[in-house]
């Protein structure tokens, strides 16, 4: 009996939620082992057309690459984020595209203490709100998972931890 191994173009993938696929992407992003394979991860994140604000200031895609490569460059032992929410809404029953409502936190951050001089060092968490105005689809074919982040607000808080 002859088996057909063939493989059928353009099969429909199933992917994950837009909350799931945020929150992988993300964590690859700060979490990576390497500044070679964080900003590999920015590639697979956002868009090079991002459109963003971090705290009310516009923010494109090299300003994006700069600040997590500042936020890594401050973090000896590496960075873990912790997802508290996330509220997707999608636009297409594929889950190809859509928007996000989220907040993490990142860890692992050391700086210098405003007044106590460049000896005294604190460990400080990122507290992240986050609205994806846009999660979209780069590719027509479906069995590719292409999503990028497009459209973003950022809101940021530094706070010690105790």
């Amino acid at each position: 009996m002859a088996h057909n191994n063939a493989q059928v173009p353009n099969t429909p993938k199933r992917l994950s939620s837009l909350a799931d696929w945020s929150a992988a992407h993300i964590r690859a992003v700060f979490e990576a082992p390497t500044t070679e394979a964080s900003m590999h991860a920015i590639v697979d994140t956002f868009s090079p057309r991002l459109v963003a604000s971090l705290n009310g200031t516009p923010l494109d895609y090299a300003g994006l690459c700069g600040l997590v490569s500042t936020m890594r460059a401050s973090a000896p032992n590496g960075l873990k984020v912790e997802w508290m929410s996330a509220q997707e809404t999608v636009d297409d029953p594929e889950l190809r595209n859509g928007s996000l409502l989220g907040e993490y936190y990142i860890r692992g951050i050391w700086r210098s203490v405003p007044g106590s001089g460049a000896e005294q060092r604190c460990e400080f968490e990122r507290r992240k709100r986050v609205v994806v105005r846009l999660i979209e689809s780069q590719s027509l074919d479906t069995a590719v998972d292409s999503r990028l982040i497009v459209k973003l607000d950022i809101i940021a808080s530094d706070v010690p931890v105790e």
